[in-house]
């Protein structure tokens, strides 16, 4: 009977400190895209300096725990959505900035865009890990990514958030493939 007992509370301590999951679809671009975050998401735009350009990136985002679920959209003005070049230049630039947001210098030889790819870090209350995806279609800038403590990254449930990631059936105009929506 203790011993019927010390798993009963073992158990209810482990589901307290466990986050709840409430996952809700959160659909972001303009080609179709849709995520789920693990909470009411919460969105906020502000204007991104790309060369002689602001875009206006909004981030929808949800935390479950300490872990940070985010899904990025930004749409492309025309001089941008008829350039390939410059949008292999606008995703090779986000993927720069979430290296240097997770206090690391990018790697001589970048993920390609649409390659999902993880980077350990820090920020200002120790280790962070990053996993992000970052994708340039003709028409928007796409970005999904999670952050949080390598400790509590592993808790979470991030493989259902790459799992329920569909992104938009409008191919990348860059030279790299599509990832499968």
């Amino acid at each position: 009977m203790t011993r019927i007992l010390a798993v009963l509370m073992c158990a209810l301590l482990l589901a307290a400190c466990s986050p709840k999951f409430d996952w809700r679809p959160v659909p972001f671009g303009r080609q179709g895209a849709v995520g789920v975050l693990p909470d009411k998401p919460q969105a906020q735009t502000r204007t991104v300096r790309f060369g002689s350009l602001d875009l206006p990136l909004t981030m929808h985002s949800a935390r479950a725990g300490s872990v940070l679920f985010a899904l990025g959209e930004a749409p492309l003005p025309a001089g941008l959505a008829s350039d390939p070049a410059a949008q292999e230049r606008l995703a090779q630039w986000a993927t720069t900035a979430i290296y240097h947001n997770a206090g690391v210098e990018p790697p001589p030889t970048l993920p390609p865009p649409g390659t999902r790819f993880m980077v350990d870090g820090h920020g200002p209350k120790g280790k962070l890990r990053f996993q992000a995806q970052v994708r340039v279609t003709a028409s928007e800038w796409l970005e999904a990514i999670v952050i949080g403590d390598p400790a509590n990254f592993a808790r979470a449930p991030v493989d259902d958030f790459w799992l329920s990631l569909r992104w938009s059936t409008t191919p990348q105009t860059t030279g790299h493939p599509v990832s499968p929506p």
